[in-house]
C-alpha cells in the first residue's frame, strides 16, 4: 500500500526499497516499533524464523536498538555468523552541530550506532560524501563500506499528469522539512531580494518542520505574501505540485543525500541545489541543474532570477536532468542491493 502522507526520507527509502526488493526476492519485514495488540507476537514471530535458519540476510534500514528488539536480533546474528547489513542515513553530531533546535546530542542512539557498525558485515551509504562521513565521524573501516544511492519512483513522478492551479509568475517550489540545515532560511533571504523584480513570485513549502518560526521569518522579512505553506501533503499528489512548479530549489547546508531532487529531475523540472552530499555527483551544473553556495542568499537569488526569464535554459535542464534520472529507479537500486547481499553470502 503507499503511504497516504509525506514522511521522513528514512521512512520513504524503507517503503520503496522494501516494495522493489519484493519482487525479486523473499522480503520478511520486521514489525514496525508500534506498540499495539499484535506487536510483540510479530516480533517473536521473526525471532522464531531467525533461530530455524529461514533469513539469508538479515538488512537494518535503521540502527538496531533494545527498545525495538533489534539490537538483540544483530548481536544473536553476530554470534551465529548470519549475514548482516545497516544503512546509515546521516550523521547524528554533525546533524545536532547544524540544526539546533534538534537539542542536545542523543549519546544513546550515537551509541548504538557505533555499536552496529561493528557488528555488521557491511554499512551502505547512499553517496561518497557520505562514505567519508561514516569514516571520518564514526570510525568505520573503509573496506566495510558499500555505497549504493537512493532511488525514485520513476514511473509514478514521470507519468504525471495532474496539474495544480499553484499561484504565482514565477512558481517555485521547496519540498521537504522545514529547517534551517535545510537552508529554507536562505531561500527566504534570497525570495527578499527578489520582491521588486519579480513582484508576482510565489514559493511554495510543502513538509513539516518549524512553521511558527518560518511563519515569523516571513513576516520579518515581508515576504508572508510571497510564500505560501501547505503542509504535510498526501503522498499521492506530491507529484502534481512538481508537475506544477515551474523550477525547485533546495538550497541546504548539509544533506546525506536528497530525494526530492530526483524526485524533481524524474518529474522533467528544472531545480536548483547546493553542492553538498550527493548533490555534486549527480548535477552538472548549468546542464541537469543548478548549483550555488549554501548560506549565499545572493547567489540564490541571481539562480532563481536567472531561471525566472531563461525558459530555454529550464527547458534544456529539464531534460537533461529527466536521462540522468532514469538509472535512479528503484528497480536498478534493488539490483544493487541484491548483488551485495549474494557477494555477502557466497563469501561466508
Amino acid at each position: 500500500m503507499e503511504p497516504r502522507a509525506t514522511v521522513d526520507g528514512v521512512s520513504n527509502v524503507a517503503y520503496h526499497l522494501v516494495k522493489a526488493l519484493a519482487k525479486k526476492v523473499d522480503v520478511i519485514y520486521f514489525p514496525a516499533f508500534i506498540l499495539k495488540k499484535g506487536y510483540i507476537t510479530d516480533l517473536l514471530n521473526i525471532y522464531k524464523r531467525f533461530i530455524r535458519g529461514e533469513f539469508d540476510i538479515l538488512h537494518f534500514n535503521v540502527v538496531p536498538t533494545w527498545i525495538n528488539g533489534g539490537y538483540i536480533l544483530l548481536k544473536f546474528a553476530r554470534e551465529r555468523n548470519s549475514s548482516t547489513v545497516l544503512n546509515i542515513h546521516g550523521i547524528i553530531p554533525l546533524e545536532h552541530k547544524l540544526e539546533p533546535e534538534l537539542g542536545p546530542i542523543p549519546y544513546g542512539a550515537l551509541s548504538y550506532t557505533l555499536r552496529a557498525c561493528k557488528l555488521v558485515d557491511k554499512v551502505i551509504v547512499n553517496s561518497r560524501y557520505m562514505y567519508n562521513a561514516v569514516i571520518e565521524w564514526y570510525g568505520v573501516d573503509s573496506r566495510k563500506i558499500v555505497v549504493i544511492p537512493h532511488g525514485v519512483d520513476f514511473k509514478r513522478f514521470s507519468e504525471c499528469k495532474i496539474r495544480l492551479a499553484l499561484d504565482g509568475d514565477p512558481i517555485v517550489l521547496y519540498v521537504g522539512k522545514l529547517s534551517r540545515m535545510k537552508g529554507v532560511d536562505i531561500l527566504f533571504q534570497a525570495i527578499a531580494k527578489l520582491r521588486t523584480e519579480l513582484p508576482r513570485i510565489k514559493l511554495h513549502l510543502v513538509g513539516f518542520g518549524y512553521l511558527n518560526y518560518f511563519q515569523l521569518l516571513a513576516k520579518k522579512l515581508g515576504i508572508e505574501k510571497l510564500v505560501v505553506f501547505h503542509g504535510c501533503i498526501d503522498n499521492l499528489i506530491l507529484p502534481a505540485y512538481f508537475k506544477s512548479a515551474d523550477f525547485c530549489v533546495f538550497p541546504s547546508k548539509h544533506e546525506s543525500f536528497g530525494i526530492v531532487f530526483l524526485e524533481a529531475m524524474v518529474s522533467g523540472i528544472p531545480l536548483i541545489t547546493t553542492p553538498v552530499g550527493v548533490a555534486p555527483e549527480i548535477i552538472r551544473h548549468g546542464e541537469n541543474g543548478i548549483l550555488v553556495e549554501p548560506n549565499n542568499p545572493d547567489m540564490l537569488a541571481e539562480a532563481i532570477l536567472l531561471l525566472s526569464y531563461d525558459r530555454h535554459l529550464r527547458m534544456k535542464l529539464s531534460y537533461n536532468a529527466l536521462k540522468t534520472s532514469a538509472k535512479y529507479s528503484w528497480d536498478n537500486i534493488a539490483d544493487q542491493y541484491i548483488a551485495l547481499y549474494e557477494d555477502i553470502i557466497r563469501r561466508r
